[in-house]
């Protein structure tokens, strides 16, 4: 694997859609604290910089080691972190305005802008640059400096949004990365896989048991899938059944595995112990601290109880790391007694990297393909207590759902779908089902526009068969949880 492109960004859904570009277009992309220091980035052989901001109102640049613009690194400030770059080399810039209509863009000839045409783009903001000697202007709009060069560094500056899907966003990032820096497009589902196995074999330790915990996701199916290849059967792989997954979700999972993948998945019950703890709960942020929590003990028991674990893979993934949701310090606090090696095979990857390197894997592609699901299940889509009654309805509702969505063919042109279940408003001792389509977006996933005779279907289907349900919604609100994951 050659030297990274870095990416330094005080927003985490930013530096990360840029990373995942480049790596995209595999070219090695990673993300390092805003503070790093230059001699960090010399012991990972950085090959260049991408410096973005939201508005030039950012502190980047105050909190930026000098070292790394004094350095000769090739630099590209894009957004509201290009003004700051030009302020920096002496320039200036006037209002951050915003833009409600497309402006014609004017690029130079310049290998940063390969294959990027002149025309319209829609910058939404920019600032007008006022350069100073050594600057050149690379861009132009509305008659107005959006970009430029530095005469005698590698210093470019570039008011482009980054976006999802843009083809010349994608080109600018590729040009600076390949043209500009000399980087090398080899970071492909071989060396990922190459460098997850050698991980694995370097620093698990040469005897004992590898223990990887198995959710219904994708990244801990991939994990497990490593480890199996990496130790063969010194795995041993667990599913903490808590009681929130869907209909026959534990058994579908368990025989997936098993049959498929040749991995044998030991299925811990800890249903009564979650159903309780979540015992009069009603708050969404408690119900998902709580699972978190209890997951987190039930796996230290399992590490505690088995003198023959060793090691402890865990399918921590990049946005995890980014927003600091990894459970190893819990658990190293929980099994500090035994002081097991934690590994996360996949922590520098993003979801859809995992996803590709599931079919990389050959994993069947009803374990490469499922949907996001949160830690606390089931119990984060109902509104209220959570009861053995409102579980069963849910799925239910859910299994309806589902297999309706699939025989319309929708499917796989959605990024999420699922029911959610409250109690009537004007009817006690019945329920109501909001259901939810999502397609992914720029920042947030917005409802899907389903065809209404779907829509239809499904409600005729749930007031018919589901009893208890009295009113059916669909809800067109867009997802609060959705940053950029995919």
């Amino acid at each position: 694997m050659s030297e990274p492109i870095l990416v330094l960004s005080h927003n985490a859904a930013l530096s990360g859609l840029i990373a995942r570009i480049l790596r995209w277009r595999e070219v090695y992309s990673t993300i390092l604290p805003v503070n790093t220091k230059f001699s960090v980035l010399q012991e990972q052989g950085v090959k260049g910089v991408v410096l973005a901001a939201d508005t030039p109102d950012d502190t980047l640049l105050d909190e930026l080691d000098p070292a790394i613009l004094q350095s000769g690194l090739p630099v590209l400030a894009l957004g509201g972190a290009a003004p700051l770059l030009c302020r920096w080399h002496g320039g200036s810039f006037g209002p951050w305005e915003k833009t409600a209509a497309a402006s014609v863009i004017t690029f130079s000839d310049i290998p940063l802008f390969r294959e990027i045409s002149s025309g319209e783009r829609m910058l939404h903001h920019y600032a007008a640059l006022s350069l100073t000697d050594g600057l050149q202007p690379v861009a132009e709009a509305d008659g107005a400096a959006v970009g430029f060069r530095h005469a005698a560094l590698p210093h470019f500056g570039i008011q482009y949004p980054i976006e999802r899907h843009d083809p010349d966003g994608a080109l600018l990032l590729s040009n600076f990365a390949l043209e500009i820096c000399g980087a090398k497009a080899d970071w492909n589902m071989d060396t990922i896989i190459d460098l997850a196995l050698d991980e694995i074999r370097r620093e698990a330790p040469a005897e004992g048991k590898i223990l990887c915990a198995v959710s219904s996701g994708v990244d801990s199916a991939v994990c497990a899938r490593l480890v199996s290849l990496a130790a063969g059967s010194r795995l041993r792989c667990i599913l903490i059944d808590n009681g929130m997954f869907h209909d026959g979700e534990p058994e579908f999972i368990v025989r997936e595995f098993q049959e498929n993948l040749g991995i044998t998945l030991e299925r811990i019950d800890a249903q009564a112990e979650f159903l309780e703890a979540f015992r009069g709960v009603t708050d969404e942020k408690k119900k998902a601290q709580i699972a978190s929590e209890r997951m987190i003990q039930v796996l230290a028991r399992q590490i505690n109880d088995d003198p023959d674990v060793r090691t402890v893979v865990l399918g921590t993934n990049f946005n995890d790391t980014l927003f600091g949701q990894s459970p190893i310090p819990a658990l190293q606090k929980a099994t500090e007694s035994r002081q097991p090696l934690f590994l996360q095979p996949l922590q520098n990857l993003f979801k859809d990297e995992i996803r590709r390197l599931a079919q990389a894997l050959s994993l069947p592609g009803l374990l490469c393909l499922r949907q996001p699901f949160p830690t606390s299940g089931l119990a984060s889509r109902i509104f209220g207590e959570v009861t053995p009654e409102r579980l069963q309805v849910l799925r239910a509702a859910d299994a309806c759902l589902e297999e309706e969505i699939a025989e319309s063919g929708f499917e796989r042109k959605l990024w999420q779908y699922y029911s959610v279940l409250c109690q009537s408003p004007d009817m006690p001792g019945y329920y109501t089902i909001v259901l939810r389509a999502l397609q992914a977006g720029r920042s947030t996933a917005t409802s899907a526009r389903l065809p209404f005779d779907l829509l239809e279907r499904v409600s005729q289907r749930m007031l018919r068969e589901l009893p208890g349900i009295s009113r059916v919604f669909y809800a067109l609100t867009p997802s609060r949880h959705y940053v950029e994951q995919e």
